[in-house]
């Protein structure tokens, strides 16, 4: 909803017969739907995308143990974690008339409605009881099914973004609690407090705990994230105890020649955690060569940067590392073993005839050739994600020609220049759509 002016407010109050006065918080934010749908009288009609989709989030409904796994349950899919509204509606909506399976609403008996039957427990769930017949969650479904179950519309208002208070959270000792509030901003100017159709998760609980109202709880000291998800929205909340007294004015004044340094301090400096002393020349060239070119330095090489008095040698010796061939080798091998460079899945695939042909040397060269170019790291993983094996337009004749161009006895050009990274999608592993999902999760964005 738009903006509410303080007339318009008072005119709501005095004729409407559902107070969305009453709805609407300071800064014009529209109070969480738990309150606003605490009663069964009332006659608001919730959002399919706004509402009911995050509902089946925060219930477990679309989850991957249950009706959001691929092959859903007991005859009902829905999308996990609610990515596909159109075929979330679908499953709701459309029954099965060959498999004399009815719709899981009836807009006309709502309380008749299967998945409310179900998720009461009225009706045998094997997945329990997700819901009580006099709960804000009942009432919020089934005011939806009632004004007719609608879908999303291309008019509808587009989510922009999940904003979350606080966004950083410090505590000093055991048992102190903080609330989490979450506020859903949209395109058309609403502002609604979603907190209670979040989900929350802890990375951590034994340093911090969370309920499913958003109630955080110190534990250990430490420093974790408890991340809130809401629609498209996923926003990781910092959680810090420290570990000791020395936070800010005790913390000692730190060197931080760099911006890695200043930023790296800044938190420990949060956590209580004074730094290391900066270690001596020996160990530096140690780190510095293990950490960029996998090999420890010579003897000599040793010998030659201990003596040097040069100030800035540490800087000059890093550049110098950079440059070796030894860089590009490791790190090559380091992004083959993130990105799955293995031999035993990728038998099924072009290019297998032994030798520098195989598909997992040609992977190799392909990642080798943009680290040895400096290429951003951005547009390496967008080589590896969006890769297609055939060029706009080219029929399969051609790129098979184009294909044995590079493998065959002339070997016109290389894997390594023709464009994407195709291995990666093309494994033995990656064959059903939630190894990729996982696969893909795990690779490029540090989860499980």
């Amino acid at each position: 909803m738009p903006r509410l002016s303080s007339v318009a407010l008072w005119c709501l109050a005095t004729v409407a017969p559902v107070s969305l006065a009453n709805a609407v918080l300071a800064d014009d934010i529209i109070a969480p739907a738990s309150q606003r749908f605490a009663s069964k009288d009332v006659s608001e009609t919730p959002n399919f995308q706004q509402h009911i989709v995050p509902l089946f989030s925060r219930l477990g409904c679309n989850g991957r143990a249950c009706h959001g796994s691929f092959q859903g349950q007991g005859g009902f899919r829905l999308s996990l974690f609610g990515y596909d509204f159109k075929l979330d509606h679908e499953g709701l909506t459309k029954g099965d008339k060959d498999k004399n399976k009815e719709p899981r609403i009836l807009v006309e008996e709502p309380e008749e409605s299967l998945a409310l039957l179900k998720a009461t427990l009225e009706t045998p769930h094997r997945g329990g009881k997700r819901m009580e017949a006099d709960s804000w969650q009942y009432n919020i479904f089934r005011n939806w099914i009632k004004a007719g179950g609608k879908s999303v519309d291309e008019d509808s208002p587009k989510f922009v973004k999940l904003e979350v208070t606080p966004s950083e959270i410090q505590f000093g000792k055991d048992g102190e609690q903080t609330q989490i509030k979450a506020v859903a901003v949209w395109s058309d100017g609403t502002r609604e407090d979603v907190t209670p159709l979040c989900r929350f998760n802890s990375n951590d609980d034994l340093i911090a705990a969370i309920d499913s109202n958003g109630l955080v709880k110190s534990g250990q000291t430490g420093d974790t994230h408890i991340v809130v998800n809401y629609d498209a929205g996923v926003v990781p909340v910092p959680v810090i105890r420290p570990v000791s007294d020395k936070t800010g004015k005790k913390y000692p004044k730190v060197e931080t020649p760099t911006k890695i340094d200043e930023l790296v301090v800044q938190k420990l400096r949060k956590l209580g955690i004074v730094p290391s002393d900066v270690c001596d020349d020996h160990d530096f060239l140690r780190r510095a060569s293990l950490d960029i070119t996998g090999t420890l330095p010579a003897p000599q090489e040793i010998v030659d940067f201990v003596s040097n008095q040069d100030s800035d040698k540490r800087a000059k010796k890093i550049d110098e590392l950079l440059e070796r061939p030894g860089y590009t080798a490791w790190w090559t091998t380091k992004l083959c073993d993130f990105t799955g460079n293995n031999a035993s899945f990728l038998n099924n695939v072009g290019g297998n005839f032994g030798g520098r042909d195989s598909a997992t040397q040609q992977w190799y060269d392909w990642i080798y050739q943009r680290v040895a170019a400096n290429e951003s790291y951005d547009k390496l993983v967008e080589g590896i994600v969006v890769a297609k094996s055939r060029k706009p337009d080219e029929s399969y004749t051609e790129y098979s020609e184009r294909m044995c161009a590079i493998y065959g006895p002339e070997k016109k050009g290389s894997y390594a220049e023709a464009g994407g990274l195709t291995y990666f999608w093309g494994r033995q592993n990656f064959r059903q759509p939630e190894e990729r999902v996982i696969g893909f999760a795990y690779t490029f964005m540090g989860l499980r």
